[in-house]
């Protein structure tokens, strides 16, 4: 067992912190908000949810996902056993570290079609699978270190957050972490360039990292190929629900790996950037139309403005988004960026067995 690194100061002044905490409560207060609704008003909780927070989420992640990770309720969440001082502080062996990331691609992969089978339409079913989620996040917060268990662990978010977040255009201070701790190494939100494929030294993990980086295009649009069902209809076609997005990822993933062999592996930090847009453009092709009214569900629109705009407004839309998640993510000059701000990854950069 080889010696975890000294602990490394945050630099964050107490002002800073005071402002981050109040975020936090803001966001964990909207957090309780959406999930009360879930099984107060189900209707109300279900449009909070899947019509106003999730479709910020991919654009925030690109741009510049260490200030969701600063924020993220959940994340906050799974935290609290840390900032009370109730947690053991188990540190994870890299081992560990790359069988959660197997386990957080696992979970991803099988929440969202989901979404269509009963998540989207039943408020108390998704409530209830936020709250054994919450349960879980603190079971783990109160036995490991930081955010090495869930939120750089088994959380679903955080693959798409390596996808997305290879090159941030935005780098904010860290502000749960009042010390680094190692508790992940490398550590995303202060090591550049890494992405899905090469976040961990770990086989298993390197695997299921390049199953999403050249998959998830495949796994998007095969996803909005499959209807919402409602009541326990959806059970009856899980095929349909698992089918069209697991075989699109299958074949994104083979042209992914047709395209690195002819490349070679110098050209695999591009081909995943590339992967990546193609991605967020795919979720944003389907869903920045709807969220204007655009859409065969009214309800659905985060402000139904399609009686105002012209008819060519879908297209104009999709021109923007392949324009802005192109440039940000593949023609933007590279700057080795990354989540957090603060200068501490000199020791941060290579793996080790703990």
């Amino acid at each position: 067992m080889s010696d975890v690194p000294a602990p490394q100061r945050v630099l964050i002044s107490p002002m800073e912190l005071r402002v981050w905490r109040v975020l936090q409560a803001v966001f964990f207060l909207v957090g309780a908000v959406i999930l009360g609704a879930l099984f107060i008003s189900p209707r109300l909780g279900l449009h909070l949810l899947w019509n106003v927070l999730i479709p910020v989420a991919p654009a925030l992640l690109v741009i510049a996902p260490g200030l969701w990770r600063n924020v993220c309720p959940m994340g906050t969440t799974s935290l609290m056993p840390r900032h009370l001082g109730l947690s053991r502080r188990k540190h994870l062996s890299a081992a560990a570290q790359g069988w959660m990331a197997v386990g957080a691609l696992a979970l991803l992969l099988v929440i969202v079609p989901l979404r269509h089978v009963i998540f989207d339409t039943n408020g108390y079913a998704i409530g209830a699978a936020l709250v054994a989620v919450a349960a879980l996040t603190v079971g783990l917060g109160m036995v490991f270190e930081w955010k090495s268990a869930w939120c750089s662990g088994l959380c679903p978010v955080y693959p798409v957050e390596l996808l997305y977040g290879e090159e941030p255009l935005v780098s904010v201070k860290n502000a749960h972490c009042r010390s680094c701790e190692n508790c992940v190494l490398p550590c995303k939100d202060g090591t550049p360039d890494l992405h899905p494929a090469n976040a961990s030294s770990q086989a298993a993990a390197r695997w299921s990292g390049l199953i999403l980086a050249g998959g998830f295009p495949g796994f998007i649009w095969g996803w909005y190929q499959v209807p919402n069902y409602e009541g326990l209809e959806g059970f009856k076609h899980l095929h349909i629900a698992y089918g069209y997005p697991l075989v699109a990822m299958a074949a994104a993933l083979c042209a992914f790996l047709a395209l690195r062999a002819v490349l070679g592996a110098s050209r695999e930090r591009m081909l995943v950037r590339v992967f990546a847009a193609a991605a967020v453009i795919a979720y944003y092709w389907f869903k920045a139309p709807v969220m204007l009214g655009f859409g065969e569900n009214p309800a659905a629109a985060l402000i139904d403005l399609h009686a105002a705009l012209p008819e060519v407004t879908p297209w104009v839309l999709r021109g923007i988004v392949i324009a802005a998640f192109a440039w940000l993510l593949v023609l933007k000059p590279s700057r080795g960026r990354v989540w957090r701000s603060e200068e501490h990854t000199s020791e941060l950069q290579s793996p080790c067995n703990l």
